[in-house]
């Protein structure tokens, strides 16, 4: 009963691509209900990564979309870059807004006006998705952050998906997080500074929700 609506869909955002190829919110909708359906689905989240890439996705939509893929996969490194990428792009607001500082002390807040800030994402803290994203985060805590994950990781010799796991890590529980922690630790040994600046560019744009929320 489930494969052949799925299957129709499919098609449709094939037909889509080639026969209304500029619609892009309708290429969207149908992408979003593939993944409602089966969030494993990479071809469609691949699509609505670039639909997002030209302009034409929402950055919060994307990062619920990829979360959701995280919580049904145990994704490689370029969904882990792309997810760190919009959490930290969603940490960053301008104007006038009450944010929690670039030196992440101690839940100090400033008011700032019309220069770069660092604020907790608005889809941790909005109502209708603030207690999904406490539930996420402590069970990713055990799915993908555990030390014996980490020892994995590590082993693998895959320092980006490393690096990246570590700088959406540090979005989501902060710069002093054990995975972060030991990740950046690990990539000082090894000198591999490409990737250590990668990380600490999140490290220094990041606010921090679950641990500070718990």
């Amino acid at each position: 009963m489930f494969l052949l609506p799925f299957r129709l869909q499919s098609l449709k955002a094939h037909l889509l691509e080639h026969f209304d190829r500029y619609n892009y919110t309708k290429h969207a909708t149908c992408y979003e209900d593939i993944l409602h359906k089966d969030p494993t689905c990479d071809y469609s989240l691949g699509k609505l990564i670039s639909l997002h890439q030209r302009g034409d996705y929402c950055t919060e939509k994307l990062a619920e979309i990829i979360a959701s893929n995280l919580d049904a996969t145990y994704a490689k490194c370029n969904t882990w870059r792309e997810f760190a990428c919009l959490l930290m792009k969603l940490s960053q607001a301008e104007g006038d807004t009450m944010s929690v500082c670039a030196d992440g002390g101690d839940g100090q807040k400033q008011k700032s006006s019309g220069y770069l800030c660092i604020c907790v994402p608005r889809i941790f803290l909005a109502p209708e998705s603030q207690k999904s994203w406490m539930l996420r985060c402590k069970w990713w805590l055990t799915r993908h952050f555990r030390k014996s994950t980490l020892v994995s990781d590590i082993s693998s010799g895959d320092t980006e998906l490393l690096t990246y796991k570590a700088a959406a890590a540090c979005h989501l529980y902060g710069r002093d997080f054990g995975y972060v922690v030991q990740a950046k630790e690990f990539l000082e040994k090894e000198n591999n500074m490409d990737m250590l600046l990668t990380l600490n560019r999140h490290v220094h744009n990041s606010a921090g929700f679950y641990l500070k929320n718990v």
